[in-house]
């Protein structure tokens, strides 16, 4: 992993802005910061101006001369970012932390990890450094269940899960056997205890910048106190969501089949 920069969600909004990709930068502040008025965005810019030259990363002289005052290496990593059409998602909210992986050509991916909407770091990867960065993230514990636990619910019952308040809804809709009651109870209060949220890994092609980007695939999963639930489509299926509790070895097999899906598109 070779390491590029670290910055401010401001500074890499006025990085991304200087380059040519207004409308990315907006998005970019707008998301760490919310939505502000057009001179609030401004003294905010003028401001990161002067911390991209105490950082060196503003270029004086192509300013005088009435030029984008980035390096041109800059503007050509900042453009490789913006414009990658694939990207790999892989959020921590319960720790406010995201990492981002987007394909820039070749093998050759980037890392950018986003800290609590604040603190932007890029790192270059290649494709076989995947599953051990996704393994490192998220640091589980070696686990194995001493007891087989998975059920399946529909697509509705799934949903309804989200929110807390409609477990009784999930249940009624599920008609779980005793067996699968009991997993399923096992499976809330993992969920009750990680303030009911799931991790998920998601795949997205980008067609391009002014187009939205297209979810191609996604994987829930949970960390609980005996493994680690993950969540499966099985297509074709009365009730397709399965819910199985898997050993952590398990859990890293499917990491590792993060590394495939980014070598389809690395070819």
């Amino acid at each position: 992993m070779n390491f590029v920069m670290k910055c401010s969600t401001e500074e890499l909004a006025l990085l991304v802005s200087l380059t040519g990709f207004p409308n990315v930068a907006k998005g970019i502040l707008e998301t760490g910061l919310g939505t502000k008025t057009q001179q609030e965005w401004d003294a905010v810019m003028k401001a990161t101006a002067h911390q991209l030259m105490v950082k060196d990363l503003w270029v004086e002289e192509a300013e005088r001369n009435g030029g984008i005052p980035l390096s041109e290496e800059m503007q050509m990593f900042i453009k490789s970012y913006v414009e990658s059409n694939y990207m790999i998602r892989i959020p921590d909210a319960p720790n406010q932390h995201a990492a981002m992986l987007h394909h820039i050509e070749g093998q050759t991916w980037l890392l950018h990890s986003i800290d609590r909407d604040i603190i932007h770091e890029f790192a270059y990867m290649t494709v076989d450094e995947m599953p051990q960065m996704i393994k490192d993230y998220y640091a589980f514990s070696e686990k194995r269940p001493d007891v087989q636990r998975t059920f399946a619910l529909s697509d509705e019952a799934f949903d309804l899960l989200s929110v807390r308040d409609n477990v009784r809804k999930v249940q009624m809709l599920a008609d779980l056997s005793p067996e699968e009651e009991i997993h399923f109870q096992a499976f809330l209060t993992d969920l009750d205890n990680h303030a009911w949220t799931l991790h998920n890994i998601s795949f997205f092609h980008i067609p391009s910048i002014d187009e939205d980007p297209y979810l191609e695939n996604i994987t829930f999963f949970l960390p609980g106190s005996e493994g680690i639930w993950v969540i499966s489509y099985q297509e074709g299926e009365k009730l397709p969501v399965r819910v199985t509790l898997e050993s952590t070895e398990e859990w890293n097999v499917m990491a590792e089949g993060v590394a495939i899906v980014a070598k389809q598109v690395s070819e």
